[in-house]
């Protein structure tokens, strides 16, 4: 049996269906959510740092310190942010923190 009431009243409620998706889920840079779009994944401090990390820059233990003097000419901060930067990588389980002694200091320091 046919239903042309029918069939017509589902195609306009997956028309208004379609249009509000189009208006919820719209392409274009994600506002508000917090969540970075495409087009800035990997130009941040915490992205830089994790590069450094894939080309095997942590496998000896670095201090911030020295992250910032590898970083400082793709990506110029404070030392404050870095060391910050390394701390949430840290507490995401991205870096493990470790110990270095520096001039017969004991300081901290994070590996792969």
């Amino acid at each position: 049996m046919k239903y042309p009431a029918l069939d017509k009243a589902i195609q306009q409620i997956l028309a208004r269906l379609s249009r509000l998706e189009r208006k919820v889920f719209k392409p274009g840079p994600d506002k508000g959510t917090g969540k970075p779009d495409k087009d800035s994944v990997g130009t941040g401090l915490p992205a830089q740092i994790l590069k450094l990390r894939d080309q095997h820059f942590f496998n000896e233990p670095r201090t911030a310190r020295e992250v910032r003097e590898r970083l400082k000419s793709k990506y110029a901060c404070d030392h404050d942010r870095v060391a910050m930067a390394l701390l949430r990588l840290q507490h995401r389980k991205q870096l493990r923190k470790t110990s270095k002694i520096v001039d017969k200091k004991k300081q901290l320091a994070y590996v792969r």
